[in-house]
């Protein structure tokens, strides 16, 4: 099953980030989902890439 190819754009939406920010994160961070090269000058993200990556910088509560 293919997965689905998130557009700059929509990642930005999805991290509320700026593009400036998404590219500082897609250089700097080692745990930053990897780009897809879509063409010449389009690039994307695996959806299921940038949902693990939100899921492993989410902040659980601390035990009561």
């Amino acid at each position: 099953m293919p997965s689905t190819i998130l557009t700059v754009p929509q990642i930005c939406e999805r991290l509320t980030i700026s593009e400036p920010t998404l590219r500082r994160y897609s250089k700097s961070n080692p745990d930053f989902p990897r780009k897809v090269k879509l063409g010449p000058r389009r690039v994307g993200y695996l959806a299921d890439d940038v949902e693990r990556y939100i899921a492993s910088r989410t902040v659980t509560p601390a035990a009561a």
